[in-house]
C-alpha cells in the first residue's frame, strides 16, 4: 500500500503512527528584521482599493487590480472576515473555491490544507511576504491560527513557483497582519456551545507621522473528543480543549518618496489531542493525555523607496515555530520538541519601461533551520538540528497592449543540500469583448525535500532530489454590473515525487502524480442580496498506482447567500464534499470517507452606529462526518456575541 500522499506531521509510517499534533513541527513566526519592504511592495496601494476593484499584490509580486490578474485570485478583506464571523483561519480558508482541508479534531487541531488537490507541502503560505512553510515537514502549520490579528488574505490558485520558489506548486496563500487606514478602536466578546469563549480588541492611533495599530485576541473551546472512542476504544473519551492567544502590531508611514513600516505578530496555541497508542505503567491508553504547546511569533521593519519610475524594496525576515508536546505517560514518544525557522533577506525592484509595461527582478537569501528530538539517531530524545541555505534570483515582466495582456517570469533557486532548480511561467490574457476575458497559463515548479524526508532516522534519504511539476491552465471570465462568472480548467503533472513505500518506508524519488480539474464560480449582487456559488471538480491521483490522493474529494460544491438591509444582516453557506480515501486509524489500510453536507448561518443586528450583535450556527444540521478517519469534527455549535467599533 502506498502512503505517499498522506499528509504527514513527522510520522513516517501510516500505522501505528497516526497523524497528530505531537508529530507536526509547525512553522511559527519569529523575528522579522527588515530594512525596506520586499514581497509586500504594493501594500500602500491596498489602502486605496475600492470595493468594486480591489488591489492584490501576490499574483505578480506587485500591486495589481483584481480585474487585471491572469491567475485565479480570491481576496478576503477584514470586512469579509468580520461578516463571516470566522475566528479560525483554517475554517475560513476551507470555505473558499479550490481549497479543502483535513483536521484531526475540532478548533485548533492539526490541519493539512490542499489547494487544487496538491499536497499540503505543495502550497506556499506567506505571512506579510515571509514563508511560513516548515523546514521540518515542508507544510505550513495553520491549525490554531486565529483571524483576530489578520487584516486580509490573498489566495492565488495555481503554480507560482517562478515567483516564489519551492512549495508554490498548487498556489500561494498570503496572510497580512492586522493594520488600519485611520484612527479607531474595536472590541469583541462572544460565547456559546462547546464552551466557546472569544474576546478580541484592536486600536489604531496616530504616532510619529504614521499610524500605529494593535490587535489582540483570546479564544478557547472544549467541544468534542478529538478521536471517536466508539470507533477507537483505546482512545481517551474526554473532551479535548483548545486555548489560543494571538496579537499583532504594525506602524506604517508613507509619502511620495516611499514608505516605512514595522510589524509584529504572534499566535500561541495549546491543544489537547488523543493518541490511542500511548500507554505506560499504571496509565492505560484510554486515560493517557497529551497536549501540544505551540508558539508563533514575529516582528520586523520594512520600507519602500520610489526612484522615478522605479520602486526599490528590500527586506530581512525571520519566521519561527517552536512547539513542545507533553504526555502524562513517562518516557512517552509524545514527549517531544520541534523547532523551525526561516530567515530571509531580499531586495527587488519594479520599474515601468513604457506605459503599461513593467519589469521586476530580485535577489533572495533564505536560511532554514529545523530541529526535533525525533531526529536523534540514538533515540534518546536529544534535540538534533539541521540547516540549509537557499540563494535565489527572479525576473518578471507584466504588460498590456490594447486588449492583450501578458505576464512572464523565471526564477533560479540554489540549495546547499538539494541542488538547484529553474522554473518559469508564461501567462496571457485577452479582453476580447466588453466584460469578457480569456486567460491561458503554463508554468513549471519544484519542491525541495523537507528535513523529515532528508534526515529522519531510518526513513530519511539525504540523496533526494526536488520534486518537479508542470502545469497548464485555461480560463474564461465574465463580469457585467453586479454579475460575474468564471470557469477554468487545469492540468498538473508532478515527477520525482517523494514517497515512502513498504517495506522500508524510506523516502525515495519514484512517484508521479496527476492533477486534472476545473473550477466554476458565479456571483451576483442584487440589491440587498449577495449570492455566490462555486464548483471544484478535481482528479488528484497517483499515476504509478492509479489510486486517488488521500483526504481529497473529487467534488466540492459551495453556495452562499448574504442579506444586508438597514441594521440587519444575515448569511447562509452550504457545502457539499464528495467521498475521499484515507488510511484507517487502526488498520493502516486504505478506507473510504463518506461524502458529507455542511451548513452554517450568521445573523447580525446593528444597535446604533457603534454596537453590533451577532449570532452564528456552525454545522447547522449537526452532520456526522469525517475529515480524517477516526477523528471527530465540530458538532453543531451556536455562538452569540457583541462587537463594538469606534
Amino acid at each position: 500500500m502506498s502512503t505517499i500522499f498522506q499528509p504527514r506531521s513527522g510520522c513516517v509510517l501510516p500505522h501505528p503512527c497516526t497523524p497528530r499534533p505531537a508529530r507536526r513541527a509547525g512553522i511559527r513566526a519569529g523575528f522579522l528584521l527588515a530594512a525596506i519592504a520586499a514581497q509586500a511592495g504594493g501594500i500602500t496601494a491596498l489602502a486605496e482599493e475600492s470595493a468594486l476593484d480591489p488591489v492584490q499584490v501576490t499574483a505578480a509580486r506587485g500591486a495589481q487590480a483584481l480585474a487585471d490578474t491572469i491567475a485565479s485570485v480570491t481576496v478576503l478583506t477584514r470586512a469579509d472576515i468580520d461578516a463571516s464571523q470566522s475566528r479560525d483561519l483554517v475554517d475560513l480558508l476551507g470555505r473558499q473555491p479550490g481549497i479543502e482541508f483535513a483536521r484531526n479534531g475540532a478548533q485548533g487541531a492539526q490541519a493539512s490544507l490542499f489547494v487544487r488537490g496538491t499536497n499540503a507541502n505543495q502550497v506556499l503560505v506567506l505571512l506579510d511576504g515571509v514563508p511560513l512553510n516548515s523546514a521540518l515537514d515542508g507544510a505550513a502549520n495553520l491549525g490554531g491560527v486565529a483571524t483576530d490579528s489578520i487584516e486580509r488574505i490573498e489566495i492565488v490558485r495555481g503554480n507560482l513557483s517562478s515567483l516564489y520558489g519551492s512549495e508554490a506548486i498548487g498556489g500561494v496563500i498570503q496572510v497580512f497582519t492586522r493594520a488600519g487606514t485611520q484612527p479607531g478602536a474595536g472590541a469583541l466578546l462572544e460565547a456559546g456551545g462547546g464552551r466557546t469563549r472569544d474576546a478580541a480588541a484592536d486600536v489604531r492611533v496616530p504616532l510619529g507621522g504614521g499610524l500605529f495599530s494593535l490587535a489582540a485576541g483570546s479564544r478557547s473551546q472544549q467541544a468534542v473528543s478529538a478521536i471517536d472512542a466508539g470507533q477507537v476504544p483505546l482512545a481517551n473519551p474526554d473532551l479535548d480543549g483548545n486555548h489560543n492567544r494571538n496579537g499583532a502590531l504594525r506602524w506604517s508611514r508613507s509619502g511620495d518618496g516611499g514608505s516605512l513600516r514595522a510589524w509584529a505578530w504572534g499566535n500561541r496555541n495549546d491543544t489537547d489531542f488523543d493518541d490511542p497508542f500511548d500507554r505506560g505503567a499504571g496509565i492505560p491508553s484510554n486515560r493517557a493525555t497529551q497536549v501540544e504547546h505551540a508558539a508563533t511569533y514575529g516582528y520586523g521593519l520594512a520600507g519602500e523607496r520610489v526612484l522615478g519610475a522605479s520602486r526599490l524594496d528590500a527586506s530581512a525576515a525571520l519566521t519561527r515555530d517552536d512547539s513542545v508536546n507533553v504526555s502524562n505517560v513517562p518516557f512517552s514518544y509524545d514527549n517531544s520538541q520541534f523547532r523551525s525557522r526561516n530567515r530571509q533577506f531580499s531586495v527587488h525592484d519594479r520599474s515601468t519601461l513604457a506605459p503599461g509595461i513593467d519589469v521586476a527582478g530580485g535577489l533572495e537569501h533564505l536560511d532554514q533551520y529545523g530541529a526535533s528530538t525525533s531526529f536523534d539517531p540514538s533515540f534518546n530524545n536529544v534535540l538534533t538540528a539541521f540547516s540549509r541555505r537557499v540563494d535565489s534570483a527572479w525576473l518578471e515582466t507584466t504588460g498590456r497592449r490594447g486588449s492583450q495582456q501578458w505576464q512572464a517570469s523565471v526564477r533560479r533557486d540554489r540549495y546547499s543540500d538539494a541542488g538547484s532548480a529553474t522554473t518559469g511561467q508564461l501567462g496571457w490574457g485577452w479582453s476580447f469583448a466588453p466584460g469578457w476575458k480569456l486567460t491561458a497559463q503554463a508554468a513549471s515548479a519544484f519542491r525541495a525535500p523537507s528535513f523529515n524526508e532528508l534526515y529522519y532516522p531510518v526513513y530519511g534519504n539525504a540523496a533526494l532530489r526536488p520534486e518537479h511539476a508542470r502545469s497548464q491552465e485555461l480560463g474564461l471570465r465574465w463580469a457585467q454590473g453586479g454579475l460575474s462568472a468564471s470557469a477554468s480548467v487545469f492540468r498538473n503533472r508532478t515527477s520525482d515525487l517523494i514517497v515512502g513505500l513498504a517495506p522500508t518506508y524510506q523516502s525515495t524519488n519514484i512517484a508521479r502524480a496527476a492533477l486534472d480539474g476545473s473550477e466554476w464560480q458565479a456571483a451576483a449582487v442584487l440589491g440587498a442580496w449577495h449570492l455566490g456559488t462555486s464548483l471544484s471538480l478535481d482528479r488528484p491521483r497517483d499515476l504509478d498506482t492509479g489510486l486517488a490522493l488521500l483526504r481529497r474529494a473529487h467534488v466540492n460544491a459551495r453556495a452562499s447567500a448574504a442579506y444586508a438591509q438597514g441594521p440587519w444582516g444575515a448569511g447562509a453557506e452550504f457545502q457539499h464534499s464528495g467521498a475521499r480515501d484515507d488510511v484507517g486509524i487502526l488498520s493502516g489500510e486504505r478506507v473510504s470517507l463518506a461524502a458529507y453536507n455542511l451548513a452554517r448561518c450568521t445573523l447580525q443586528r446593528a444597535v446604533g452606529s457603534t454596537v453590533h450583535l451577532h449570532l452564528r450556527v456552525e454545522n447547522l444540521f449537526n452532520a456526522h462526518y469525517r475529515l480524517v478517519d477516526g477523528y471527530n469534527p465540530l458538532p453543531r455549535t451556536v455562538v452569540a456575541g457583541m462587537a463594538v467599533a469606534l
